[in-house]
Order: C-alpha cells, then structure tokens, then sequence
C-alpha cells in the first residue's frame, strides 16, 4: 500500500510538473561574422597602396639580379613598416617597359593616368647609379673567403599615382665591408666582385634601410582612396579590404569620378577634381585576396570606378 501511494505521488508531480512549467522556445543563435572584425593592427589607420616599378640600372651591362636583390631589398623594408601594400607589377594592366623615357627613366604622368583608377597611392622608381667593389682580403685554399668593401650608389624618385608628381627624389650611398665564398676560382678582378649578389645585396639593404623613412613621410602626403569594383544588385565589391585595413563595420564614402585637370600653361595633367557625393556604404564583409563587400548605407546610383573614402 504504501509503495502504490509513492508511485501515485511521483507520477503526479511529474505531471504537474509538463502542465504548469512554462514553454521554453527554440534557443536564439548567437550572431556570428564569418571574418575577422578587427583587420587593421595595433598602428590604426587603412594601408596605403604602392606601385614599386622593376629597378633600372645606369649600367645597361649589368646583371638583371642586381636590379632584382635592390628592388626586393626596398620591397621588404617598405612592407615591413606594416603600413602599405606593395601591388605586384603584374597587376599593372600594360607593360612598364613602354613607360620608360629618354633619360632610362619612368614617365610618372602617363603611368598615374592607369593608377589612379587602381586605388594606388604611390609610385616608387629605384635606379642603381653605380656599384663599386674591391677586394680587401683573402684567403688560401680551394674553398675560401673573400673579404671585399662594397659601395652601392642608388636613386630613389616617388611621385603620387594620383597625377604623377614628383614627392621624392634622393640619392642614397652605403659602404659595407662583407665577405663571399669562392670555390677554385684563382684569378679574379673587382669587376668580377661587382657582380656577386651576396656582396653587393649587403649593401643595397643598407641603402635601402635609410630610404624607407623618406617614402613613408612622402606617402602620408596623400589620402587614402579605393575605386568601386563592381555592384551587383544590393552588394557593392571595393578593391581593397583585410590586407589594406578596413574592417567589416566601417562606413566608407563614395563620391562619383570627377573631371581632369590640367594646368593651362604646361597642359600638365594635375588630377581629377573632386566628384558629386553619391552616398555610404557599410562593409559586411571579404572577398579574395584584398577586396571588400559592402551594402548601401545611404544614398543610391553607385559605379563602377566610384571613388572610396573612410567617412
């Protein structure tokens, strides 16, 4: 009798337990972002876009790797500062080449014409003036070490990809004392030791080092700036993003392309003059390497080629 009375009492109290207790809904899903919210480092600030053009060489004789080891050399100083993005040179729509001048030198006005619908700030030109080279050591066998001073002279131009002009034009030396290996090579001269990438790329970094504080004091003369890429019904794609520092989150300005301008005694090309506001947009999310998605803030009519500015 009494287990049938605790059986009664615990089948009732679970029961009333169903009835009274009330109805829990389905649970809310925490909302997620599938990108990173925070793109830009610990600096702050959207990284500015730089073209650094193929080196040239005073000395059309030279070995191409010299031009190479220099233009890597800058490359790598410049994107260590954490505050650019180095575009590739095969993201350049034509051939560089075909903008060389008279003087072995880049035509910077003709060049900013394509840039500037790149989203690029600047352009940066290096040219190896000379390389000098003389061996001061040496030692005895058929594996050794050659002990050599090395001077590397260099030419450093920048100008704005907005309308070419010139920002920065410097010449930088540097003087290293290294050494390289030999392997039965008996007979040798300092123009042979001009051309050894290891001595001379000691050398160039050394240039380069005390270039990249002019470059940086030079670009933040310019603005920021991105270009529309594409719209696609009620999403906008803007050709920079993660890499270049803007975060899902901001509020970007877009403003229609305006007309050029060009001085009317030179008929220098000088820039493109500030266009209509069209609206914002709000960025959601990435796309590819260094791209952006955004949707309409305020305002409507967006393009493609649409400048890009932080509001």
């Amino acid at each position: 009798m009494l287990f049938r009375t605790l059986i009664i009492f615990l089948s009732l109290s679970f029961f009333g337990c169903s009835v009274f207790s009330p109805k829990r809904g389905p649970r809310r899903k925490t909302p997620t972002l599938d990108v990173p919210h925070y793109a830009r480092g610990a600096k702050g600030g959207v990284k500015k876009r730089i073209l650094v053009l193929p080196f040239l060489d005073e000395k059309l004789t030279r070995s191409s790797k010299i031009r190479n080891i220099a233009r890597r050399a800058l490359v790598h100083q410049i994107i260590s500062t954490g505050q650019f993005v180095v575009v590739k040179n095969s993201d350049f729509p034509q051939d560089l080449k075909k903008f060389l001048n008279q003087k072995n030198e880049y035509n910077f006005e003709r060049i900013s014409k394509i840039t500037a619908g790149m989203g690029i700030s600047g352009l940066v030109e290096g040219k190896i003036l000379e390389i000098r080279a003389k061996k001061i050591g040496d030692q005895v066998g058929l594996i050794r070490q050659i002990k050599a001073q090395v001077e590397a002279v260099i030419k450093l131009r920048m100008a704005s990809a907005k309308n070419g002009k010139i920002l920065l034009d410097e010449v930088k030396r540097s003087k290293v004392e290294t050494t390289t290996t030999r392997v039965a090579k008996y007979s040798y001269s300092d123009r042979y030791l001009e051309q050894d990438p290891v001595l001379v790329k000691k050398a160039v970094i050394k240039a380069m080092n005390s270039s990249v504080g002019l470059i940086v004091r030079s670009v933040q003369k310019i603005s920021w700036e991105g270009r529309v890429a594409m719209v696609t019904g009620d999403k906008i794609y803007v050709n920079a993003g993660r890499l270049s520092g803007l975060q899902v989150g901001d509020i970007l300005k877009i403003t229609e392309k305006g007309p050029e301008i060009f001085d009317p005694e030179t008929g220098i090309f000088i820039g493109n003059a500030p266009g209509r506001m069209k609206g914002t947009l709000e960025l959601v999310s990435y796309f590819g390497k260094d791209g952006s998605i955004g949707i309409v803030h305020s305002g409507s009519g967006f393009r493609e080629n649409d400048r890009v500015e932080l509001y």
